[in-house]
């Protein structure tokens, strides 16, 4: 522009500047600075068609012309641009996650001249074409088992998703069970009014429920799916994501029938569900739809097996039922069982720190860490309060402890609060011929029989 401009001036060409302004085929305003407000003394029709107002009343003030669009308005860009002389090029986020632009602008200080481009069709692109890229990926490296958590995945690490997570309705027990989750490593150690878990259990019970045919303000049907572009405008919603640290959301319907399947998006920033990434979303929810029923048909997340309500693995008594299965499979055919103990050693300092919800999360985000080492052939259940059992086919007590060790390195980092760390012992115990019933492989853990209690 310089040089153009240089160009021009030692020609005596200047006044064709103002030709040059009119062909801008952009949004183009021009105005002053007025006690820290943009005022906007003259505009092009590209302007009027952005904001809606083919012919707008002028003087006005930016934040007025602009307060038609949908969403939260950043002005403070532009704001900051103008107050420095000369000119500037610049990202500006003017409703975030719904209008990004490419701004150019002029300013001495107290006059401006601004124009945009919009951005937002190309981020759609861009943000499309590599989250197809990768769940293309996904989809060839993994089995209908694992293909649903690297879903999840990469929902966390590239469109800006701080927490995911997958509700699946048990209709014996009249609730929504959390089967799968994914969450970014920052989402850990908050503090309870901030945790990404209990704010789903709370939307969960909204309105009087538990209901299996609503999730929050989500509707339990075909094709149903609920979205929160930015806290501040949702509704009756808007309390409680205030509340709860969130600026966005997304819900949606993965599997219809007598056991629904929803997905749960969270995000601390506001906008991460607006436009540009819905776009994405809506593109690739096929995806999601038919990875969610592979699953189903192949193996299930919503098995008829007996889980436990908090973390998601098999119940006790289904995980007793289970080990006497593998117990007599290891004896008849001579193959090795290990069985892997993880408890939580302080879990009565965590119930005096934050009560039945912090404990819940704790043993959530542990049954979270166990999975995350499991093969597909393996088995965890939980059998007390904070014990969860691990059982381990065709394993040595060597192949055990490198399982165990990965298990260990991660568990340093769950809390439910940053004022609490939490205690964890992992042990490991190789079935022998001595043990003939799950009590006799479960005291060799450290646990009763019953696996409500230790020695």
């Amino acid at each position: 522009m310089t040089d153009v401009c240089d160009w021009l001036r030692e020609r005596d060409l200047e006044g064709i500047c103002g030709d040059i302004l009119e062909q801008i085929s952009m949004p183009l305003i021009a105005g002053s600075v007025v006690e820290d407000r943009l005022v906007v003394e003259s505009a092009n029709g590209f302007f009027g068609d952005l904001i809606g107002k083919a012919c707008p009343e002028l003087p006005e003030a930016l934040d007025v012309l602009l307060s038609g669009l949908p969403g939260p308005k950043d002005l403070e860009p532009l704001l900051r641009a103008v107050t420095a002389k000369g000119w500037k090029t610049l990202c500006w986020a003017l409703v975030p996650g719904e209008m990004e632009l490419d701004l150019s602008c002029w300013s001495d200080g107290e006059r401006f001249v601004a124009f945009f481009h919009d951005l937002s069709p190309h981020e759609f692109q861009r943000r499309l074409l590599g989250m197809g890229e990768r769940l293309t990926q996904a989809l060839g490296l993994f089995d209908a088992k694992g293909t649903i958590p690297q879903l999840l995945l990469e929902l966390v690490e590239h469109v800006g998703v701080d927490w995911a997570g997958i509700f699946v309705w048990d209709g014996v027990g009249q609730r929504w069970m959390l089967s799968l989750e994914e969450a970014h490593p920052g989402e850990y150690g908050l503090g309870e009014k901030q945790s990404a878990l209990t704010f789903a259990r709370k939307l969960s019970e909204a309105q009087g429920g538990p209901f299996g045919h609503q999730f929050g303000g989500l509707a339990i049907q075909e094709g149903s799916k609920w979205w929160v572009p930015w806290a501040c405008e949702g509704r009756e919603w808007e309390p409680l994501m205030t509340e709860a640290g969130f600026g966005s959301l997304f819900c949606g319907v993965l599997l219809t029938g007598s056991a629904p399947a929803v997905l749960l998006c969270l995000a601390r920033a506001g906008g991460v569900f607006a436009k540009i990434n819905r776009g994405v979303l809506e593109a690739l929810w096929p995806v999601f739809l038919s990875s969610a029923e592979r699953n189903r048909a192949v193996e299930g997340i919503t098995r008829l097996y007996p889980r436990d309500p908090v973390s998601g693995l098999f119940a006790r008594d289904m995980t007793l039922g289970l080990m006497k299965v593998e117990m007599d499979r290891s004896r008849r055919y001579g193959y090795p069982l290990t069985v892997m103990a993880v408890e939580v050693t302080n879990l009565d300092r965590v119930w005096a720190t934050g009560g039945e919800e912090a404990v819940a999360e704790t043993v959530q985000v542990l049954s979270r860490e166990v999975l995350k080492n499991l093969r597909s052939v393996d088995i965890g259940g939980r059998v007390g309060d904070g014990r969860i059992v691990v059982l381990l086919p065709h394993t040595p007590f060597e192949g055990a402890e490198v399982v165990s060790g990965r298990i260990r390195s991660r568990l340093g980092a769950i809390s439910p609060s940053q004022s609490l760390s939490v205690e964890t012992e992992v042990r490991i115990a190789l079935r022998s011929d001595d043990c003939e019933e799950p009590e006799d492989l479960l005291a060799r853990l450290g646990f009763m029989g019953d696996g409500q209690g230790s020695s």
